[in-house]
């Protein structure tokens, strides 16, 4: 009799062991997928704790869509501000080569006395452009930042590749940047002949 209880002791211990697991991954799981949902959650546009506000926040559909333009507004007025239409007297913008015209052209140099210039971009700030200008040399090319200083706008600081004497020299170096995602205005120069 004393085997047969010590028997059906064991069975039961056994199953408690196994209830004990189960409830140990269903708690696992649970908690995972909690995890998971705060996680998605608090992480709303790849911003960390961007969803925190609406926790406790409780909005009809359309005021959550104006906040969203308003906090897309905002975000977009805290990047840098790009000015690529500050171009000086004696520079002017050239048109972007027709794709026929890149293949049917032979490489000319530039006229006397202009030469080529791709600007990148102009930024208010100096550390933008340093910023741009650094991801520009870690990409194997040449740029420079020139600092001018526009009327009543203020001063610029415009992150700008060459001079170029060629047209093709200055079309390989758009294509680069074209391939960083940077339109940059390709530029014809006049230089200062006064010495």
């Amino acid at each position: 009799m004393a085997t047969r209880t010590r028997r059906t002791a064991a069975r039961s211990s056994g199953r408690k062991k196994f209830r004990g697991l189960l409830w140990l991954l269903s708690g696992l799981f649970l908690g995972a997928a909690v995890m998971y949902g705060v996680q998605t959650y608090l992480y709303q546009d790849g911003k960390p704790l961007r969803g925190l506000a609406n926790l406790f926040k409780k909005k009809p559909a359309e005021k959550d869509q104006e906040s969203h333009v308003r906090s897309t507004e905002s975000e977009r007025a805290t990047k840098p501000k790009l000015d690529f239409y500050t171009i000086l007297p004696g520079e002017t913008v050239l048109p972007e080569p027709r794709r026929e015209d890149r293949k049917t052209t032979k490489p000319e140099p530039a006229e006397k006395g202009t030469s080529y210039i791709l600007q990148a971009a102009a930024f208010t700030s100096i550390e933008d452009a340093d910023r741009l200008k650094a991801k520009l040399v870690l990409n194997g090319l040449e740029p420079h930042i020139e600092r001018i200083i526009v009327g009543d706008k203020g001063t610029y600081y415009r992150v700008r590749l060459g001079p170029y004497s060629r047209l093709d020299e200055l079309d390989a170096s758009s294509a680069k940047l074209s391939k960083l995602g940077i339109k940059a205005i390709r530029l014809k120069v006049k230089r200062n002949t006064n010495g």
